[in-house]
C-alpha cells in the first residue's frame, strides 16, 4: 500500500510568498513515500542573509552519542553549524512559515532552522535524520514532539566541486544550487522508520558549501 507523502503535490507548491517548482520526485510504495528536489525555495538575498547572519555563531558539528544523549564533536561530521530559536527573526519566521507551507505539517512542528557550512575537503558520514530512543534525552525529545518525520536541507550557495547530498540506499546524488532543496521522509505519521533514508555529504572538493536543514517533527515541537 503507497503512503502519501507529506509534500503538496502538484509540479509546483504555491505558499504565501512565492512559488516552488518541484523538479523530481521519488516514490517507492510502502518503504519510503516521497524525496524530493524543489527549486527556488529560497532567494538569492535570503540565502546570503542567513550565511552572514549565521556565521559569527558558527561552532564544530556534533552527534549525539546515542548511550549518553550527549553532543559530541566527531571526525564523522566535519562541519560547523548553529541553529536559529523558531522565528527568531523576521527573516527565519518568513522562512520557518514558507518551509511549513510546502508541506501538510503546520509552521508549529518544525524545529528550528540549522544552518552547516562544509569547508573544502569536509562531508559527513552516512547517517538518518531520526531520533534513536537509545537514552533518557531522546526518549523524552520523543515524547514531547514525536519522531522527525521530515528533513528539507535548502543550499545557500553553488558548490564548484563536490557537496552533493548522497542517498546510497537509493542511488540518488542530488547536486547543490543556491536557492534549491532536496526534501524526503525519515518515517511515516506512525512513527514507522525508512531505513532507505539513509543519507551524507559527499565531500566538497572545490570551494565550500552552505545548508539550510529544517527538521519536522509528527507533533508540535517542544525545546528541552
Amino acid at each position: 500500500m503507497s503512503i502519501v507523502s507529506l509534500l503538496r503535490e502538484g509540479p509546483a507548491i504555491t505558499t504565501s510568498d512565492r512559488q516552488v517548482r518541484v523538479a523530481a520526485r521519488l516514490h517507492l510504495p510502502g518503504v519510503i513515500s516521497m524525496l524530493a528536489v524543489l527549486n527556488e525555495v529560497l532567494s538569492a538575498d535570503e540565502c546570503a542573509a542567513l550565511i552572514e547572519m549565521a556565521r559569527p555563531r558558527l561552532r564544530p558539528s556534533t552527534l549525539v552519542d546515542p548511550k549518553t544523549g550527549r553532543d559530541l564533536v566527531s571526525s564523522e561530521r566535519q562541519s560547523q553549524g548553529m541553529f536559529f530559536r523558531p522565528g527568531e527573526n523576521e527573516l527565519v519566521a518568513r522562512i520557518d512559515r514558507r518551509l511549513a507551507e510546502l508541506t501538510h505539517l503546520p509552521v508549529e512542528h518544525g524545529e528550528g532552522l540549522q544552518i552547516l557550512h562544509y569547508p573544502e575537503g569536509a562531508g559527513s558520514a552516512p547517517h538518518y535524520d531520526w531520533i534513536q530512543p537509545s537514552n533518557e534525552a531522546n526518549r523524552a525529545s520523543i515524547a514531547r514532539s514525536g519522531q522527525r518525520i521530515s528533513t528539507l536541507v535548502s543550499y545557500l550557495n553553488d558548490v564548484p566541486a563536490g557537496g552533493e547530498t548522497a542517498f546510497p540506499e537509493l542511488g540518488w546524488n542530488v547536486t547543490p544550487q543556491r536557492g534549491s532543496a532536496v526534501y524526503f521522509e525519515s518515517c511515516d505519521p506512525a512513527g514507522e522508520l525508512y531505513p532507505v533514508s539513509v543519507h551524507h555529504s559527499l565531500l566538497v572538493t572545490a570551494g565550500e558549501k552552505w545548508v539550510a536543514t529544517k527538521w519536522a517533527r509528527t507533533r508540535p515541537f517542544v525545546s528541552a
